[in-house]
């Protein structure tokens, strides 16, 4: 009959860890780390804790002033497992992030002197928190007869601004 039920040991918890290519707007780009521990809750559905770290620089607006995004992220998330096998699994996550960031913009500033216009650019850092929702998929390999699995994900995270996350990551079975 139809009973909720833990997975099995041999999909047990894991702990996972990976760096990726993360892109904030075009000109701001960087990379994020990652670190995430994931456990069964029931049927195809796992919970989630993680953090993130992300480092993003870029002249988008001007050459003169370079911005940047370093934020920290507390991460929970939940994901559905729709596909798995022993070796292979497929995730789609739904989460929310709780961000604590450093963030340095150029803005531009018109001076009118005597009818001739000139745009400077002045930047301004804030230091801040927000939080927001996080969409991800996950592909998983398991390597068989270890506790190591490789994989790929790719996010959208929206907390402070939409940032676009790809990169691979490494499992440990637990």
């Amino acid at each position: 009959m139809g009973k909720l039920q833990a997975q099995s040991s041999e999909n047990g918890a894991t702990f996972k860890v990976g760096v990726g290519y993360t892109h904030d707007f075009p000109g701001l780009n960087g990379y994020t780390a990652a670190a995430e521990y994931i456990s069964p809750a029931v049927s195809s559905l796992q919970g989630a804790i993680g953090v993130k770290r992300a480092d993003i620089t870029g002249f988008p607006r001007t050459n003169s002033v370079q911005e940047y995004t370093r934020a920290t992220t507390l991460d929970l998330n939940l994901y559905w497992v729709p596909l798995q096998s022993e070796t292979e699994l497929f995730r789609i996550g739904l989460g929310y992030s709780f961000s604590f960031y450093n963030i340095n913009r150029a803005y531009p500033l018109v001076v009118n002197e005597n009818g001739a216009k000139t745009i400077t650019f002045s930047s301004q850092q804030t230091v801040g928190k927000t939080r927001g929702i996080n969409l991800i998929a996950e592909y998983e390999y398991k390597i068989p007869t270890t506790i190591i699995s490789v994989g790929l994900r790719g996010a959208l995270y929206k907390a402070y601004t939409r940032t676009y996350f790809f990169g691979p990551m490494l499992g440990f079975q637990l």
